[in-house]
């Protein structure tokens, strides 16, 4: 897998950084760092480029370089990465690089660009093929101010990769999966089969049935269902299968999921008239949960039966 991570400021970045490096610890995962600054103010002098800059410089540098330079003094300081005494940063296309290195060797960037972030966002997603993003979104603050109300419709529908929205869990919580047997819930488990080595506590199972369903639709995703469960108990993944009843799924799905879950849902990839002004089931669960949101977003012909012939995790 390819992950980005995007830091919008120090404040809620500890946790999207351990999300971060466990993924890519447990997964193998290739990890790039990001920052996304909106304008340049004209007063402020350019970074120094192509040079050797020295750790008692970094605090000089530009806010979002800055950004940049105390997460990887945490993950130096995690063991993440190698210790340096400086960096050298280089000129890309609206923005800034600079490179550092894990103990195993392996390349991890630090970008910062300039720019719209959903915008920004999706251009690295696109330009380095990132399978995930992993963001920082508390309700009331930080990342707050760009992902309530439309700008979370903006990323949620809009980014072009599975999103982990980092709130109250993590890799250590309880995830708690959302399947109905429906095109977007189907979708989601390539990508849970994927991240499962990195889950570290139990998996559960929620379906929450609407009124008015019919019979055989209800058989059909209490099948589905009893399958999700018996693949994932081949896994290791032990957990509790959740049969409930509501009108409004969301308010259900919020409430067993508390405060420190992951919650992982399926996009419905519609950007339909309706989606866009009533919002979707995750758009719903976004807006009112304290639980962390993990948004599979894969394409349509991942549609098929997951589970068909899957003996094995």
């Amino acid at each position: 897998m390819k992950i980005l991570i995007y830091l919008d400021n120090m404040t809620a970045a500890e946790k999207v950084l351990n999300i971060g490096t466990a993924l890519s610890v447990n997964l193998e995962a290739e990890i790039t760092f990001l920052t996304v600054r909106s304008t340049t103010p004209a007063t402020e002098e350019p970074p120094p480029v192509g040079v050797d800059l020295p750790r008692a410089s970094w605090k000089e540098l530009q806010p979002g370089i800055r950004v940049l330079t105390q997460a990887m003094t945490q993950l130096i300081d995690a063991g993440f990465l190698l210790s340096r005494d400086h960096i050298n940063i280089r000129a890309v296309r609206n923005g800034y690089l600079f490179l550092t290195e894990t103990p195993s060797g392996s390349r991890v960037p630090f970008y910062e660009r300039y720019g719209h972030p959903i915008e920004i966002l999706n251009y690295e997603v696109d330009e380095h093929r990132h399978d995930m993003v992993v963001i920082a979104a508390p309700r009331r603050s930080g990342l707050g101010r760009f992902v309530p109300g439309g700008k979370a419709r903006r990323l949620v529908l809009d980014l072009h990769a599975s999103v982990f929205l980092v709130r109250g869990g993590d890799l250590t919580s309880r995830f708690l999966v959302c399947v109905d047997g429906s095109p977007s819930a189907r979708r989601l488990f390539p990508l849970l089969k994927k991240l499962l080595p990195a889950v570290k506590e139990r998996v559960d199972l929620i379906w929450v049935q609407q009124p008015g369903l019919t019979e055989e639709k209800t058989k059909q995703s209490t099948e589905y269902l009893e399958k999700a469960r018996a693949w994932l108990d081949r896994c290791g993944k032990k957990g509790t299968l959740f049969l409930r009843e509501g009108a409004r799924p969301q308010d259900v799905i919020v409430e067993e999921a508390g405060v420190h879950s992951v919650v992982v849902m399926g996009a419905s990839l519609k950007h339909d008239v309706h989606h866009r002004v009533r919002g979707s089931i995750p758009l719903h669960v976004l807006s009112k949960t304290e639980s962390s949101l993990l948004l599979a977003k894969l394409p349509p012909e991942l549609d098929t039966d997951f589970f068909h012939d899957l003996d094995t995790c």
